[in-house]
């Protein structure tokens, strides 16, 4: 990678997923491509955490801290703007990491805009408190979508430049996943045939305690949405991403989703059984049932399983699951998460598969199934079904009607993934994550250089984001839950 620029970076959010992949990225690669995180803003409350971890990295990095006061969900309160924007001037900030809770994104994002800066934001685009429940949040985050393109446009044409903004998609970079697109196309460029059908499944495996439900805010429920606004999304994206063929159209979809709320989950296990699971739960947790009960009706998805149809002028050519689970198989066998990691840590497994049919020409099966909570010091069986870089593609095709084609073919992760990430930060996904921060640097040093993930990519994935909320919304106030919205090639 050829780097003429120099790229300073500010860093909102340095969470455990920015803990995990921005920082030692950028500490390890950043002198490599002449990029460096040169400032740092977070909340008051992380402060000592956030200095801790600091003084273990050998890095001096100012950090601007918000009171509760100053963080706010539209446009940035005026005394940390006029902060920002003499920082901005400098120390050279040219880009920004969004590594917040997804209902800041669009704060920092509209104001990054405002001042020329590229963009490299976690997913999702966006969310609302109470989506799950209210459908004009539903609905908000597709203007959020339009809104950041208007912005993005004309602060180009202001500045007579291009600038980047990213989504981290990394699934887009992944070579699995690239494989199997490269396999999707090869049998469509064949058959003319497109993908038919595709199931998609995702578990975190957390399992959080009740009064946690209400108490967490990390990946919350509590503030209206859930597991869609957390790694949801990234299977919004993969669909519509896969489904994206030359010739292949779709003009609209229909979709019905329906989830599992807190108040479900405390019906699939009663608070009692808690008490008979772990003998100290009362010491740890002493609500009154009814309060829990009460406290939980409308906060956000816990798990969702979404049907959808991908149509062409009333014809349907591909039906979809996406079914989405945060109380899904779990390694966790304590009551109480305090100093634990809560975002790859406190019990949780990953469980992932992708079922794709290609008509009568080509099936591809893709699992990813963890059996154990992620152990950096343990490289025995990572590969195997149930080690941590497990990951199998098994590809199906009709070899009658093509000879050259075999019949099956197994193809695994580790013939495709060269693991560049290590320590706590390693696996396929964080690889992945990795190509694309470069991706995002390169962009900018390129400015003619096409992403995999620009926003103007994810018009349909949060349009689907957003549909299968609008259809929950529904069915939450007891109304029809089918949602057609139109979608653009």
């Amino acid at each position: 990678m050829e780097n003429t620029k120099e790229i300073n970076i500010l860093l909102v959010g340095l969470g455990p997923h920015a803990k995990r992949i921005y920082f030692p990225i950028l500490q390890r690669e950043g002198s490599d491509f002449n990029s460096r995180i040169s400032l740092i803003v977070d909340l008051e409350e992380k402060k000592e955490d956030i200095e801790q971890y600091l003084s273990t990295t050998g890095e001096k990095i100012e950090t601007i801290y918000l009171s509760p006061r100053q963080k706010t969900y539209d446009n940035l309160c005026p005394e940390i703007r006029k902060i920002l924007d003499q920082k901005i001037k400098d120390l050279k900030i040219n880009a920004i990491f969004i590594a917040t809770e997804p209902l800041s994104h669009m704060v920092y994002a509209r104001y990054a805009l405002s001042r020329g800066l590229n963009i490299l934001m976690d997913k999702p685009l966006s969310t609302k408190e109470n989506i799950s429940t209210d459908i004009k949040m539903a609905k908000k985050i597709i203007d959020d979508y339009k809104e950041l393109v208007i912005l993005k446009n004309k602060m180009e044409n202001k500045l007579g430049r291009k600038i980047v903004l990213n989504l981290m998609a990394q699934r887009r970079f992944h070579p699995a996943f690239l494989k199997v697109k490269e396999l999707v196309n090869e049998v469509y460029k064949s058959t003319n045939c497109p993908i038919t059908s595709i199931q998609s499944f995702h578990s975190d495996g957390q399992w959080r305690m009740p009064e946690e439900i209400i108490d967490q805010d990390y990946h919350p429920y509590n503030q209206g949405y859930g597991k869609l606004s957390h790694s949801g999304y990234h299977s919004f994206d993969l669909v519509p991403w896969l489904l994206d063929m030359d010739g292949v159209y779709y003009d609209k979809i229909s979709i019905f989703s329906q989830p599992i709320r807190p108040i479900d989950f405390f019906e699939q296990l009663e608070i009692s059984n808690y008490e008979k699971l772990f003998p100290d739960y009362c010491k740890f947790f002493n609500r009154e049932v009814e309060n829990i009960h009460s406290a939980v009706k409308k906060y956000g998805e816990i798990d969702c399983f979404s049907n959808i149809s991908f149509m062409h002028k009333n014809k349907t050519l591909t039906l979809a699951s996406i079914n989405l689970v945060h109380n899904g198989f779990s390694q966790r066998g304590w009551i109480t998460a305090k100093g634990r990691d809560l975002y790859k840590g406190n019990g949780r497994v990953r469980h992932e598969s992708h079922y794709i049919e290609q008509g009568p020409f080509q099936a591809i099966s893709f699992i990813s199934y963890q059996g154990k909570e992620v152990d950096p010091n343990n490289l025995e069986g990572i590969y195997d079904i149930g080690g941590e870089y497990h990951l199998d593609i098994h590809v199906f095709r009709n070899n009658i009607f093509n000879p050259i084609w075999k019949n099956y073919e197994k193809i695994s992760t580790k013939d495709l993934d060269i693991n560049i990430m290590d320590g706590f930060s390693r696996g396929h996904q964080e690889d992945a994550r990795r190509y694309c921060i470069l991706d995002f640097i390169e962009q900018i040093n390129n400015p003619d250089k096409d992403s995999k993930s620009s926003i103007t990519n994810h018009e349909n994935s949060v349009l689907l984001m957003s549909g299968a909320y609008q259809s929950m919304c529904k069915l939450f106030k007891g109304k029809n839950p089918l949602i057609s919205i139109k979608i653009k090639k």
